[in-house]
């Protein structure tokens, strides 16, 4: 029997599948691709079809192992104190990221030709108040959009290897020169690039391997580790109780296992999303599982004692290199090895952040839609792109070193929780909107109780940053200032924004005797997106009797500006495309 059909049969008894659908079915889900009225469906993709199922999985690694599987088991053993410990966060960090896979998995299925991942979902779940999210969203996604800790961790590690002392300005230099090369590299070829992270992935499995491998010998006793069994004798001794330092090992856990959401930005750019994404993706994450257990042990029984791999903190697998191999070109190796794990997390980031930012301009609230959107000339996002590399540049050289840079990457981390939190809640709401449209399931169903653990989490982690640390002041662990500082300012932030979305969408056409309507437009690349324009209240009733909302006008030779002032209140007399029943059941 194949792998893939091995794979396949042991998911399927975990989520299950449901009752097999129609051909009449799978049109009406075509058409439930746009349910909330949201951007209009690029069936056929623009940016191309460059996700196949070696990309997928090799996304999957890249978004996932970058330096945390080297460098955060020392500080997990530090904060839970013993080994037996340390081994409960790993597989509980594990089950979290799984559970928020199966989420993602379920909005796959329904929406399966949306790229952007959380953009595309939260703009379905979450219809009314009618561009409320997709403001909301758009405005964090621009300015949190921080990808900089890989380009920051490479300039490290290649500084380690060169036996350079590391000093900030040297490796905020090499991190902004590499984040440069990649945007460019990403701007040039989609394919070419997604090429790169996938030898780069093979790399890391292969240096995981290696760990792994290297680790088992230690423990069989045929390297020079004298006692490779000691920290696993008394393996509970010195367990901690403190809630907050095990708090802390659950986030550093799962951060470990984060970068998931990567291959999910890119479901629009694969041939066949449904079979990939639902067996193999978690399928990958397994053997992620069984290759971090293992380097795990690997440290554990080659790291020295524990005392040395808590003193070590993030320091465990160059303690590991040390210990086993005795050689400090052993150690300059693991930060050839580490550098480039970082390289290839920075590629999966921003070609997968790219394509959040375009959905963005898909949805209409950002301005100049055409620069989000378009993908000439060499049909890759490069408005997004550039935005990307932007945003990160100044926040890797603009912010001094200590408080202020540690201040602004905890605001990026913070709001990805609460989004996450919202996201897990939009599932709910899009089975109910299926129910109400008498469509069930399409092959995945994510349990209840799993949704609910997930919900949980996310709930924990956005509560447990304003929880006072135990020390005894009120003084944050990264910063010299109150501790809960970034999590009051990003609710800020996000106050601010549906401040400006209620003074934007209710306010202002109130004062200026306008209404906002939205409009479709197609590009000369077939890129599709939709933007929001004015109509004054004296047309209003001419332009919503004369306009649909699958209207898609094409906007090659013209600007919206253009088209809106020759158009009168008549789109049907002008270019328009207006997608037809057959046209969706022949893309589908």
């Amino acid at each position: 029997m194949p792998l893939s059909t091995v794979t396949e049969k042991l998911l399927a008894t975990i989520v299950g599948d449901s009752e097999a659908k129609g051909p009449a079915v799978d049109v009406q889900e075509a058409k439930d691709d746009d349910l909330a009225g949201g951007s209009p469906v690029e069936h056929e993709n623009p940016l191309g079809y460059n996700v196949d199922l070696f990309t997928a999985v090799y996304l999957v690694i890249s978004g996932v192992v970058g330096t945390g599987i080297f460098a955060t088991p020392g500080s997990i053993l530090k904060s839970m104190g013993s080994v037996g410990a340390s081994y409960v966060l790993w597989i509980v960090g594990f089950i979290i990221a799984l559970f928020q896979v199966f989420v993602y998995i379920e909005y796959v299925t329904y929406f399966k030709k949306r790229s952007g991942g959380e953009v595309a979902y939260l703009e379905q779940a979450y219809p009314k108040p009618q561009f409320l999210i997709p403001t909301l969203f758009a405005a964090i996604t621009v300015i949190f959009s921080y990808l900089n800790s890989s380009a920051l961790a490479f300039g490290q590690f290649v500084l380690n290897s060169a036996q350079v002392t590391p000093t900030t300005w040297r490796e905020r230099g090499i991190g902004v020169g590499v984040l440069t090369a990649v945007a460019i590299a990403a701007a040039l070829s989609t394919k070419w690039s997604l090429k790169l992270s996938n030898v780069l992935g093979f790399f890391k499995v292969v240096t995981l391997l290696f760990i792994s491998i290297s680790g088992l010998v230690v423990l069989g006793g045929h390297t020079r580790v004298k006692d490779p069994l000691a920290n696993f004798k008394n393996s509970w001794e010195g367990t901690t109780t403190d809630a907050q330092a095990i708090t802390n090992a659950i986030i550093k856990a799962s951060f470990s296992y984060g970068g998931t959401q990567y291959v999910f930005n890119v479901v629009g750019e694969s041939k066949n999303p449904l079979k990939i994404y639902r067996y193999f993706v978690p399928g990958t994450m397994v053997l992620i599982f069984v290759l971090y257990i293992l380097v795990v042990t690997a440290l554990f029984a080659g790291g020295g004692t524990v005392n040395d791999i808590k003193s070590g903190n993030n320091l465990a697998a160059g303690l590991f290199f040390k210990n086993t191999f005795g050689t400090e070109k052993s150690v300059k190796a693991l930060d050839s090895l580490v550098a480039l794990s970082a390289l290839g997390h920075l590629i999966a980031a921003i070609v997968s952040q790219s394509r959040a930012l375009r959905e963005c301009g898909r949805q209409g609230v950002l301005p100049f839609p055409k620069f989000w959107v378009q993908s000439k000339p060499f049909g890759t996002p490069i408005g997004p792109l550039f935005i990307v590399w932007l945003v990160n540049t100044i926040v890797m050289i603009a912010p001094p070193a200590g408080d202020a840079y540690n201040f602004i990457v905890d605001l990026g981390g913070f709001s990805t929780y609460i989004f996450n939190l919202i996201l897990v809640i939009g599932l709910l709401l899009v089975r109910r909107q299926r129910r109400a449209r008498g469509l069930g399931y399409v092959g995945w169903k994510t349990p209840l109780p799993i949704i609910i653990i997930t919900i949980l989490f996310d709930a924990f982690v956005i509560a447990i940053a304003f929880v006072p640390p135990k020390n005894g002041t009120l003084i944050g662990s990264d910063v010299s200032f109150f501790y809960a500082t970034y999590a009051i300012v990003s609710v800020g932030v996000i106050g601010l924004c549906i401040l400006y979305y209620l003074v934007w969408s209710k306010v202002l056409p109130k004062i200026g005797g306008y209404q906002r309507r939205t409009l479709n437009y197609s590009l000369s690349n077939g890129e599709l997106g939709r933007t929001v324009i004015k109509i004054p209240n004296d047309q209003l009733a001419e332009w919503d009797a004369n306009h649909k909302t699958e209207d898609v006008v094409d906007l090659t030779v013209e600007s919206i500006d253009e088209f809106l002032k020759y158009s009168g209140g008549t789109l049907r007399q002008r270019k328009v495309t207006v997608p037809t029943e057959s046209d969706e059941a022949d893309s589908v």
